[in-house]
């Protein structure tokens, strides 16, 4: 029997679900270019603050900290989860086995992370997301309460470990527990900065190494908001957006109001108290609630906007449909101007609003262009290909 591998053609597709995502994509921007522009990770080994994120500076990393950072991944996850399902509820129509295709293309997803994260930034999310994504497989045919369900409880478990754990470094913070030194595990970015390309291949080696140490950590929270958006996806809320309008004004109180007082202690803790091992701990708060929340109000408040001016709609739908693309572009365009130009830890937080707002926009006139021309991005034809074995015709 000859498997049907092709991609499924919809003339239905939710142009709202891609500008949600091309809206993910510039928070995703905004928060990344602190790590684009100077030491920021270096930092947190160190515990240091280079002038960049310090004095006035400081501002503007606390209003990033507080309503863009783990917000807008979380979006980002979000989304993921809901295009899981789309993806396997649509290869569902065509004969072959459904799910060796999405682990095919799982697969070809962690390659192009690993080399994003090897051979451009370290602080690749394309590892985790694709790693994650097969555990979804798992849940595709559960009830979507079930789904709700388990994502509430990671969610709660991980809430209250945290708040547990803060308890305990708060209670013993005045142990003196000798001097502890300050290690930045071999990563030294300045020098990598004013370095020769290997050297940056070489930083990038280092730090994604402790990132994916870490990330084994974020997987139960990633896949949570995997869950959610699977849940979306199941009850086919984004194919109804009209007729649930007062339950997403119900997501963006709660969301935002909940979320936003949590991110606001958190967002004070990563600016100016990650020196401090209670406040340290205390800011994963971020990703098990704070985030979370605010990123269901986000969806929620922007799908409402977007209802009112369809416009904004077709401005951001080019940029999130090919949003592979975009996202690793970000990356090229960041890299090349901080450390092509020299310009690393050398532009005050201050400018990072402009900086990713002019990047954003030349995403979007860029995006269009391509998108008149071409069915998909040059990234998520690539993927396509590979993950359906054929060549795909890419212009319209």
């Amino acid at each position: 029997m000859q498997h049907d591998y092709s991609p499924v053609q919809s003339s239905t597709r939710v142009f709202e679900i891609d500008a949600v995502r091309g809206f993910a994509l510039f928070g995703i921007l905004m928060m990344n270019i602190m790590s684009f522009a100077g030491p920021h990770m270096e930092d947190q080994l160190t515990m240091n603050t280079s002038d960049i994120y310090s004095g006035t500076n400081s501002i503007v990393i606390f209003l990033i900290n507080t309503l863009v950072t783990s917000n807008f991944y979380t979006m980002f996850s979000f989304l993921f989860g809901l295009g899981f399902y789309i993806f396997l509820s649509r290869a569902e129509k065509k004969s072959g086995s459904t799910y060796l295709l999405f682990i095919r293309r799982m697969i070809i997803l962690l390659v192009i992370g690993i080399i994003h994260a090897v051979f451009i930034w370290y602080g690749d999310i394309l590892t985790v997301y694709a790693i994650t994504g097969l555990l979804l497989i798992f849940f595709y045919r559960l009830p979507p309460k079930f789904n709700l369900a388990i994502s509430f409880v990671i969610l709660l478990l991980g809430t209250v470990f945290v708040l547990l754990l803060t308890l305990l470094m708060f209670s013993i913070r005045d142990v003196d527990m000798g001097a502890l030194p300050a290690s930045g595990y071999g990563v030294d970015m300045m020098a990598a900065a004013a370095g020769s390309y290997g050297e940056i291949i070489s930083l990038n080696i280092s730090i994604f190494g402790l990132m994916m140490t870490n990330n084994i950590v974020m997987v139960p929270l990633v896949l949570a908001i995997f869950l959610i958006g699977l849940y979306a996806g199941q009850k086919g809320y984004f194919e109804r957006l009209s007729s649930i309008r007062g339950m997403l004004w119900k997501v963006v109180v709660l969301g935002i109001g909940i979320g936003l007082p949590i991110k606001l202690a958190t967002g004070y803790g990563m600016t100016y108290g990650m020196d401090d091992p209670v406040w340290s701990i205390a800011t994963m708060l971020a990703y098990t609630a704070g985030g979370p929340l605010m990123s269901l109000g986000y969806i929620a408040l922007f799908l409402l906007i977007l209802g009112r001016f369809e416009g904004l709609t077709r401005l951001l739908q080019p940029v999130g449909q090919m949003a592979l693309t975009n996202y690793i572009m970000q990356s090229v365009l960041m890299i090349v101007l901080f450390f092509g130009f020299d310009l690393f830890n050398t532009i005050g937080a201050v400018w990072f609003p402009l900086i990713v707002l002019a990047t954003f926009m030349l995403q979007i006139v860029l995006s269009h262009i391509w998108m008149k021309a071409f069915s998909y991005g040059p990234l998520e034809w690539i993927w396509r290909i590979l993950t359906y074995g054929r060549i795909l015709p890419i212009k319209k």
